[in-house]
């Protein structure tokens, strides 16, 4: 039989009148035997237009959102079994968001709030009550003791899952930007009972102190606006807390061990202390280069470490710590030249020629030969690589040539540079990240 085949054609064309019409003609035997399939195909149809929703790519997003429901009503036509709480919860949530009436809006966040509450309660659907519930404050304005005290409930039935560590901090937040007066109290009283709820987690799964800290980086990197720039210090310092406990902790995955020296460095690189920028710094490092006996032939890890190394050299730099400057760019020089086949990855060509770049330029004010050689050949190979499609080769060597004083060199790279890109068909390139560069501007004529 080649029902689901059709099926599959007639979803691929999002067309859930066909499939409606195909289902319903199958017997109740082949409705029972390909059960899982339909499901599947009515899912994808439904996936595919949820994303399509999330990433406003329709016209009439209510009337979307109904095409979505009617997808959800059609399985459940078929298979009453099937029950779609979170789907349709989340349905009701964008109609609301999207709805441009008042009372409509009120009537779709209560349909969602209505349909969460009639769900089974696991923590996913507890957590998505809290989203509704401040869905309701935001559209009503009414941000009661009552309301909060609801909202406060079903947060706390969510603070036993560790998967929903970072929603529940974003929640946090959400509330501290609530346009009321006592947005503060309660942004501060849901983030004690989340603080109290994760250090008695965390006696068991140290783990938690990494999602904590990566949530808070992503908020800071963000730079949300309901943040003052003294809780934003106070947030940096407190991951640098968080993930003391980590300093030494043992994995041999790859990915963990990425983001666990992405925390140390992204908390070392938003700290104000020295001590601490060196110390995270260093364990940074650490986890990268561990990483990287992991995976031998990625690019990432090496680039990881050298850029935490940067970090060090540039502070080694300002305490005028000469030795422990060339230390550390040398311990980065190393690091790139373990790479597996380094001399056939772009990438890695690029941010060596730069790391080198660095390295002269804080050691020696550009005034290494050796160095400078070294730099100019990793930026070739990049510039090879690269196959003219990329002008950060050139003009990271326009920028060594005109910063060890051979202007003409740094012209001359430039314009090949140019001529590079337009190569490749396109024409409209015109050096305009170079004729806003200060380091160029002495050359900008010759350029124009």
């Amino acid at each position: 039989m080649n029902i689901i085949s059709q099926l599959k054609g007639l979803a691929e064309s999002y067309d859930i009148g066909a499939m409606d019409t195909l289902v319903e003609s199958l017997s109740p035997i082949h409705l029972e035997e390909y059960k899982q399939e339909i499901i599947d195909a009515y899912d994808m149809v439904y996936s595919y237009g949820l994303y399509d929703l999330d990433c406003n790519k329709v016209s009439d997003p209510e009337d979307f959102i109904f095409y979505l429901l009617d997808i959800i009503a059609s399985i459940q036509r078929f298979f009453p079994d099937q029950m779609y709480y979170q789907e349709r919860g989340y349905c009701y949530e964008n109609l609301a968001d999207h709805a441009a009436a008042y009372e409509d809006k009120v009537r779709y966040i209560q349909e969602a709030i209505h349909i969460y509450n009639i769900a089974p309660q696991t923590t996913n659907m507890q957590m998505s009550m809290v989203g509704a519930l401040t869905d309701k404050m935001e559209i009503t304005k009414e941000f009661t003791t009552d309301a909060f005290t609801e909202l406060l409930y079903f947060f706390r039935l969510v603070l036993s899952d560790t998967s929903f560590i970072k929603s529940l901090v974003h929640q946090c937040f959400r509330v501290r930007s609530l346009p009321f007066e006592q947005n503060h109290y309660w942004h501060q009283r849901l983030l004690r009972e989340f603080e109290v709820a994760m250090h008695e987690l965390a006696e068991k799964e140290l783990l938690v102190y990494l999602d904590w800290a990566e949530t808070y980086h992503y908020l800071l990197y963000h730079d949300s606006p309901e943040i003052e720039p003294e809780y934003k210090t106070a947030m940096v310092a407190q991951t640098a807390s968080l993930l003391q406990p980590l300093e030494g902790y043992y994995t041999e995955n790859p990915e963990l061990l990425n983001r666990l020296g992405k925390a140390f460095a992204d908390t070392a690189k938003r700290s104000e202390d020295n001590d601490l920028k060196l110390e995270y710094y260093r364990i940074s490092v650490d986890f990268f280069t561990k990483g990287h006996e992991q995976q031998q032939a990625a690019w990432t890890f090496p680039v990881y470490a050298t850029n935490s190394l940067l970090g060090m050299a540039h502070i080694y730099h300002e305490q005028g710590a000469y030795e422990k400057l060339i230390n550390t760019f040398e311990h980065g020089l190393q690091i790139f030249s373990q790479v597996y086949k380094h001399e056939e990855d772009f990438q890695l060509n690029i941010y060596w020629g730069d790391f080198l770049l660095e390295y002269t330029g804080l050691a020696y004010d550009y005034k290494s030969p050796s160095i400078n050689r070294l730099a100019e050949e990793k930026l070739q190979i990049a510039a090879v690589l690269g196959r003219n499609y990329y002008s950060h080769p050139y003009i990271s060597m326009a920028r060594l040539a005109i910063k060890s004083g051979d202007k003409e060199k740094c012209v001359k790279l430039l314009l090949q540079c140019r001529d590079a890109i337009h190569s490749t068909g396109y024409d409209a390139y015109n050096l305009s990240e170079v004729l806003s560069d200060e380091d160029f501007r002495e050359i900008w004529d010759q350029l124009l």
